[in-house]
This record gives C-alpha cells, structure tokens and sequence, in this order.
C-alpha cells in the first residue's frame, strides 16, 4: 500500500488516484492529512500538496481537485523526457515535472467538454478542439502513460513496490443505423428511395432494390450471418448497438414496428449481446429515451444494460444522467467520430465522475477507438492506409494493457457501394486484435 499525503481528501483525489494506482498500476493507496501520521508510517509514501514535507518523495499538486466547481481552464502543455503533459509542477523540488493526478482527472472526466461551449453541426464537441488535438497527443493513451511517470518515480524511490498493469483486451462491437437498406422500409419511403436514385441516374440502386424486395436478391445490409461466422471464427461475439427509434431527420432505420426488425433483434440477442442505440433526437428529449429503451426491453424480454449514441453524441452531464437513469450501466460512446485515439486519454473502462455533483456515478466508460466511418468518410483513407491505422492503434492499446474497443456497421460488410473490400479490412482488423 502506498500512503498519500495531502491537504485535503477530496472526492475528486480519491476517484483518480482509486483508478491510476488500483486500475493502472494494480496496488493499493490510502490518504491522510495529519502530518504525524505520514511522517510515522514506515512504508511506501509521497506527498501530494503545494510544498514538500522534509524529504519524502514530492509531487507538487495543482488546485484542480482541491476544486468544487466547474471553471474555465486552458491546462499549460509541456513535455516531461518527450512525452506530452498538462499541467506542469509548480515547485521546483517537484520529482515530476507535472501533476499526474491533475492531469489524468481533466482527460478522463471530459472536464473541457463541460467548460468549452463549441459544437459540431450534430451538437457534438469536435476533436479538433480539444486539447489532446492541440497537443498531439489524441493518438496516445496518455494516462497510461503519465500514470507510469509517477510509477517510475515510486519504485525508484521503494523498489518494493510491486506493479501489476492490466492485460490487454479486444472487444468488437457493431452499431445497426440501418437493418436493412431496402428491405422493411414501407411503400413510401421506397416510393421516395426509386425517385431519388432515378434523379442521380442510378439505375444500378433501382435494379438492386427491385431484386430484393422481388426475393431475387438478399438484402446488401443484411450481413448478418457473416458477422456471427467471422467473429466465430476467432472466438469472440461481438456487441450490437440497435437503433429502435421512431423515423425521422438523422434517425432513419426500419419501423421499430416491424416483425422483421423483431425476429433480427432476438437472433441477434443469443448471448445477451444487444444494446440500445439512443437516437440523436433522443439526446435532448428524456421522453424519447424512455420509449426507445422500453420498446427494445419488451421485444428482447429483459432489461438493457449497455448503450452507445447514435452519432458518439455525449453531452456532459446530460447523457450520462439519462442513460443512467433508464438503467443503462455501461456505455461505448466515449470517442470521436472524426478521429481516431483516446478521447479521455485512457484505454480502459473506468466509472463516470460527474463533475457537476463531485462523485463517482453508476456508469461505466468503455472508450472507443476506432470506427470504421472515422477511417472511410472523414479521413478517406485507402484500405493500405486504414490497416495501417489499424495496426498503429491496436498496437498502441495492447502496449498499455488497454481495452481496445472497434466500431463497424453492419452495413460495412455488405461488399456493396462505397464498403467494396471492407470484408477483407475487418479480417485483418479480427486477425491483428486477437494474435
């Protein structure tokens, strides 16, 4: 166990050193502020304050979780031996030339994403505004590694001290936007599909779509079979993100109605693996989460534990209190649909820190990533480039111990339209996540 000393023991302390010492580093930590005490106690020990205490290993301490507000902050970015910080020391006796458990608190709490009002055409925080964007570090688990900074000085100083890190782990997971992509759709949005390929002049969309629903053709989105062998194929079930909501703007799939869209959800339901996909509208309006939630509840005949947003839109602290709310316990939402990397700076899942009430909620973070649209749409990456994405990030979660957490579509397995040799990308991806 190691002994923290500190001026106060606040809630935001105990929430970020319970996840960099017993979720990253795999030992224990305790916390006092009477000197005596500390100075009594043979063990290991540091100091965590704005002055040292005698020579007893120092880490100077910002005002950050000593806080109980939420405030504008523009965190100083550094460098400490080639790796990016936030939040450089204060005191030149400081044994890190930053503060740890400052900096890794504002990744994983999203504590900008409560103070900077800047939105997306979606509402959504962009990437590019954020500071790991800024400081070039989106792509780098950072609290993985500043959290192994402040393990370096630890053991150097009580060698000890013995570190366990986690292992590391692969969760695929498919998000279903659209069913189906002619199949289920009803005559006039069918009606409204043929008009608007005719308008483009694609005969090819008109001819496909006569095929399947002619049961000449099976549906491109329906890739369903091929999702469970692949994944089969490596021993792992997939987790499915389901949008059951009702049409409209950005939220567009089959009728929440259909039988068939009932019969799909429970085949895909075999291990408890699907969860819901809050539609965008749903975000504002607490109402249409609760239909959606009780509508896909009733048709799989239990309650729903796990949820992404559609679109990776989180609104801090609005979408967790909700989710939390109709029951949810664990989201996948936490990435950018723009980029790649580590929106909260971490490759594991870790408890929801609201920082509006200073605790620790009932919601666990499972961070994403990559997404498959990230790759396609928004970087137009060649398939040589996305593998080559793919092994950089895989590889940058496996060196930590991390969770790494991909996001595809059902559709992008179809080998139709723009997913042309998807199929073999996502094998590679399967091949490289699990040797």
């Amino acid at each position: 166990m190691i002994l923290v000393y500190t001026q106060s023991v606040t809630n935001r302390l105990r929430y970020i050193s319970k996840l960099i010492f017993g979720e990253l580093l795999g030992t224990d930590c305790a916390f006092t502020n009477f000197q005596d005490d500390f100075l009594s106690f043979e063990g290991p020990k540091l100091v965590y304050a704005p002055q040292p205490l005698g020579n007893e290993l120092f880490i100077a301490s910002n005002s950050l979780l000593f806080e109980e507000t939420v405030f504008p902050i523009d965190p100083l970015l550094a460098e400490d031996d080639g790796l990016a910080v936030i939040f450089p020391a204060t005191h030149e006796k400081s044994s890190l030339s930053f503060d740890p458990f400052a900096a890794c608190f504002y990744m994983v709490t999203r504590y900008e994403e409560y103070e900077k009002q800047k939105h997306d055409q979606y509402g959504r925080f962009p990437a590019h505004a954020s500071i790991a964007v800024k400081g070039k570090f989106l792509e780098m688990p950072v609290v993985h590694f500043w959290a192994d900074r402040l393990a370096e000085v630890i053991t150097k100083r009580f060698p000890g001290v013995q570190i366990k890190r986690p292992e590391y782990s692969f969760i695929p997971t498919i998000d279903i936007d659209h069913a189906y992509a002619y199949r289920c759709r009803g005559l006039s949005r069918t009606g409204g599909g043929v008009a608007r390929a005719l308008m483009k002049f694609d005969f090819y969309d008109v001819l496909t779509r006569l095929k399947v629903l002619t049961g000449a053709e099976s549906d491109p989105y329906d890739t369903y079979e091929y999702i469970q062998q692949v994944h089969s194929r490596y021993g792992l079930s997939p987790y499915y993100f389901m949008l059951f909501a009702d049409y409209g703007g950005d939220d567009n799939n089959v009728p929440v109605t259909h039988k068939a869209l009932h019969k799909l959800i429970l085949s895909l339901d075999y291990d408890k693996r699907v969860g819901i996909h809050p539609s965008l509208s749903s975000n504002k309006h607490l109402r249409k989460l609760d239909k959606e939630y009780s509508g896909l509840s009733q048709v799989l005949g239990r309650d729903i534990t796990f949820s992404r947003q559609h679109f990776m839109k989180i609104s801090f602290p609005r979408t967790y209190h909700n989710l939390i709310n109709v029951g949810i316990t664990d989201d996948f939402s936490m990435g950018y649909a723009s980029h790649p990397g580590f929106r909260s700076g971490i490759a594991r899942p870790y408890y929801f820190f609201d920082l509006t009430k200073n605790e620790t909620l009932p919601l666990k973070i499972h961070p994403v990533t990559l997404m498959d649209v990230t790759m396609k749409d928004y970087l137009r990456l060649t398939p040589e480039q996305s593998i080559e994405t793919i092994h950089h990030m895989i590889s940058m979660v496996r060196s930590v111990g991390g969770e790494f957490i991909s996001l595809c579509h059902n559709e992008t397995f179809s080998e139709y339209g723009r997913w042309l040799g998807w199929r073999n990308i996502y094998e590679e991806l399967l091949r490289f996540a699990v040797h």
